[in-house]
């Protein structure tokens, strides 16, 4: 031994075993004293009869196990959910930029139409240049817009991944 004294301590069982007091069964996950000396299970009865703790002491400390226990699987499940919001925050961000493109190419077409009606009513081959041009700006900005929307379409693609991830953690926890 290391010469530290081992104590006994009150655990929920990792197996189904039999108490080492009265011999009763003691099932998987049921609170027990284990006893590292002897290696046994003892149920929280025998505990009592053996002067480990008092009747009302032993419930005292199985509900604060508990409930320590519950705040563990709580601050995670808040980690879990926070995630997802994050992530559907972000989605709905990217949906929000999507819809502000066709709002844009809906733009930009009525635009080059007004010119194009310009032009062939009433416009001098000066002009026809010069909005030429324009239609040379109007082009590249389609270009510029379609670039946007592959970034948009990726960037909701990954974040789509992230949220069937966090589904199944939130589902494995929950589980």
């Amino acid at each position: 031994m290391s010469g530290e004294l081992e104590t006994v301590k009150l655990i929920r069982c990792p197996i189904d075993t039999q108490c080492g007091g009265c011999g009763d069964s003691i099932p998987f996950g049921a609170w027990a004293y284990y006893d590292p000396r002897s290696g046994e299970a003892v149920c929280p009865e025998c505990g009592v009869e053996r002067g480990w703790t008092s009747k009302e002491r032993i419930k005292q400390l199985i509900q604060g196990l508990e409930i320590r226990e519950n705040l563990k699987v709580l601050k995670e499940q808040v980690k879990i959910e926070t995630d997802a919001l994050m992530l559907l925050k972000k989605q709905i961000d990217l949906h929000r930029l999507g819809e502000r493109d066709l709002q844009l190419e809906t733009q930009i077409i009525e635009l080059m139409n007004t010119v194009d009606s310009y032009l062939k009513q009433c416009g001098t081959p000066k002009e026809k240049e010069a909005l030429d041009k324009m239609f040379d700006v109007m082009r590249e900005t389609q270009e510029l817009q379609k670039e946007v929307r592959e970034q948009v379409q990726n960037r909701l693609f990954v974040l789509e991944r992230k949220e069937a991830a966090a589904r199944k953690k939130r589902q494995k926890a929950l589980a």
